[in-house]
């Protein structure tokens, strides 16, 4: 009797995708740290200039010092005081721990191929880049801070291979992925162009970091529906199919 009451493989496996879909949309909280560490600034923060990063600064002072040499990446230098850095490296791990725990509780969603496997990994690069960014103050460790910032990039990466990966049996989920990475790899080179590289750093970051949390929503929203369809169905049939695993969205 006991394991009549148990719920069916199906509906686990439902409620499995419905918790990473949610961790997902949460992943959203990274703009609500950044509204909150910006909104402490001391100084005019500028999202134009100024990078995500700089909320995350644990020191008042010149950033970066005229030792760092990040002049080429269109970074200006400035003073820099974030009363609030913990608030915004706080929302850098969550959003990491966010991304990496829903990708795994997600990963049913996705069709079994070897772009599927690359993208995915991408995606683990990026949320596991994200903890460290927030771990490693762009003041501490300049070096390991960057190689975790890259980590925007293996994103977006990731984002194009899924969307690829998904192109003959999810249309929907695979035109929002190809169109939102499009945004991410062009939208900061069209801004160095555009601005001649001189002083862009800050929007050409955003450029390339917020299409991948807009893609962590909509994928979110997407897969939560889909599993509550199929959560539903698998109710009623045990023998119901996959939730999405080869249905187009």
């Amino acid at each position: 009797m006991a394991s009549e009451s148990r719920p069916q493989p199906a509906v686990r496996s439902a409620r499995a995708v419905a918790a990473g879909a949610i961790l997902w949309i949460l992943s959203l909280e990274f703009f609500a740290g950044q509204a909150v560490a910006q909104a402490a600034w001391r100084t005019p923060y500028s999202l134009l200039t100024n990078s995500i990063s700089d909320l995350g600064n644990t020191a008042c002072g010149t950033w970066p010092p005229a030792s760092v040499h990040l002049a080429s990446l269109g970074l200006k230098a400035g003073y820099v005081c974030s009363p609030r850095h913990a608030v915004m490296n706080a929302a850098f791990i969550a959003a990491g721990v966010l991304i990496l725990a829903g990708l795994y509780l997600t990963r049913s969603q996705w069709p079994r191929r070897r772009l599927t496997a690359w993208g995915m990994g991408l995606l683990a690069i990026a949320g596991a880049g994200k903890i460290i960014v927030g771990l490693v103050p762009e003041n501490t460790v300049i070096l390991l801070h960057f190689l975790g910032g890259a980590g925007i990039f293996c994103a977006v990466a990731g984002i194009l291979l899924l969307g690829l990966a998904t192109w003959r049996t999810r249309r929907g989920v695979a035109v929002a992925s190809l169109a939102l990475a499009a945004i991410g790899l062009l939208g900061p080179v069209i801004t160095k162009v555009a601005t001649g590289g001189l002083h862009d750093y800050g929007l050409a970051e955003r450029l390339a970091e917020y299409p991948a949390f807009a893609w962590l929503a909509v994928m979110g929203m997407v897969f939560f529906r889909a599993c509550r369809r199929g959560s539903d169905g698998a109710a009623e049939d045990s023998s119901a199919p996959a939730i999405g695993t080869s249905q187009p969205t």
